[in-house]
């Protein structure tokens, strides 16, 4: 049995993930734009003692806004105003290595570990969103691999700059007049094959040295990436037995690199639906489905997802063959998962809609089920912990933390408090008890 600590990430999906969650009586249709919303989720994850709070992001208006809010507000500065209303919880940005800069993503990711005293993580995404390339002044993404090579060479620069910084370089010295020692800041001088970037980084070196790196590519140079850079892995699986698959292969890959394989942190997402008993739970599931109705919206988002025409889909049918058919839409992890539901016999479009989520497992059941799931994923080895999302928002972190939360304490599954000071530490990565800035870890917003 694992006797490590199960670490769990709440993914900050605007409303819920379900499409209805606006819709519900008494919700605040402003929600995802409203600060005191994010707040109030981020008070309650530390409650339950979550090891981190997760934004994924679109850089573009996505086809489902018409339906429901999606990925509205820049993570970064969301995460900003919830360090300072927070002590614990880590925060984990999304940004795009073909969108961004890596000079403006080491600043900016730098810039949010010091107001957090070493909190901050980033999720490295590639982008597969035409439309978001198309705001950034391309005619088109770049082909996957060249998004992947990018994606390599920017956490190498970025990696640069967070340490150029030597440590005692923030000299600090009033008798002496030297606030910077500038013969312990070095210019990183890059020149590759996408980037040429000088340095050195304006800001000193991050409270955890390297703020912790999430990556989430399912394909091969997606895994690959994950195995050379990333201390965090966000996976859409629907199975423990393929989750132990994709996770041996992530550490096989890491080894090959040179790296430990226990480096790595392996997070399966799951969709958790919590009540006092299973009937409750699926109550509450059925009242959202009620708001939307017909099952045919969510038919369209099936196979806008799987890039079908969705008049191809029946309720009481499996896929269509053509949705095997190798298609350059949409994420490859999360397609493979979807996928896979259809892979045992006698398994149904409408079985999808009741018990998945787009690629991602849906959990639904009293505290002592979920435990039961989560504890057989952790000690079998198919996850060191997992991203949670919920149908709706702040009711499904709220019941999270009130129901399942006891019982996984009870279990010793999950941390009491916080004893640990930065998100590295508290995700036991090997890295994390040597700081390159521990004379700087002070300098965060006041309290």
């Amino acid at each position: 049995m694992d006797s490590a600590p199960l670490h769990l990430l709440a993914n900050m999906q605007p409303s819920g993930v379900h499409q209805a969650a606006w819709r519900t009586p008494g919700a605040n249709r402003r929600s995802f734009v409203d600060l005191d919303y994010y707040l109030e989720l981020a008070r309650l994850a530390e409650r339950g003692g979550l090891d981190a709070l997760f934004f994924a992001d679109f850089a573009a208006l996505q086809p489902e806004s018409g339906r429901q809010p999606r990925w509205t507000m820049d993570p970064t500065l969301l995460l900003s105003a919830i360090a300072a209303t927070t002590e614990h919880i880590g925060l984990v940005a999304s940004i795009s290595t073909t969108l961004a800069e890596p000079y403006h993503v080491a600043r900016v990711v730098a810039t949010l570990d010091h107001l957090s005293r070493g909190r901050a993580g980033w999720n490295v995404v590639t982008s597969f969103d035409p439309r978001s390339a198309h705001n950034f002044g391309l005619d088109q993404l770049p082909e996957k691999e060249a998004r992947y090579r990018r994606a390599g060479e920017f956490v190498e620069v970025v990696d640069a700059l967070w340490s150029s910084w030597e440590e005692g370089a923030l000299a600090l010295d009033a008798e002496a007049g030297t606030y910077l020692d500038l013969d312990r800041v070095k210019a990183v001088d890059h020149v590759g094959e996408f980037f040429r970037v000088a340095g050195p980084l304006q800001v000193p070196t991050p409270p955890q040295g390297r703020p912790v790196v999430f990556q989430a590519g399912a394909s091969g140079p997606g895994r690959d990436l994950a195995a050379r850079t990333a201390d965090g892995v966000f996976a859409a699986q629907l199975a423990p037995e393929s989750a132990r698959r994709y996770r041996d292969d992530l550490r096989a890959r890491a080894s090959e690199l040179g790296r430990a394989p226990e480096e790595i942190r392996f997070f399966p997402g799951v969709v958790v639906v919590a009540g006092e008993t299973r009937a409750e739970a699926l109550a509450k599931r059925a009242a959202l489905d009620d708001l939307v109705g017909s099952a045919d919206a969510r038919l369209i988002n099936l196979a806008h997802f799987l890039d079908l025409d969705p008049r191809s889909l029946r309720l009481d049918a499996s896929l269509p063959p053509e949705a095997w058919e190798s298609s350059s839409h949409g994420a490859e992890g999360f397609r493979h998962s979807v996928l896979s539901f259809f892979e045992d016999a006698g398994r149904t479009v409408g079985d999808f809609l009741r018990e998945g989520s787009l690629g991602h497992r849906t959990l639904l059941g009293d505290p002592r089920s979920i435990a039961d799931d989560f504890e057989e994923w952790h000690v079998t080895g198919a996850a060191d912990g997992f991203v949670l999302m919920f149908d709706a928002q702040p009711a499904g972190l709220r019941d999270f933390v009130d129901l399942v939360v006891p019982e996984l304490r009870r279990r010793g599954l999950v941390r009491t408090g916080y004893a640990e000071e930065t998100l590295a530490q508290r995700l036991r990565l090997p890295r994390a008890g040597a700081s390159a800035a521990r004379e700087t870890v002070g300098a965060g917003v006041a309290r």
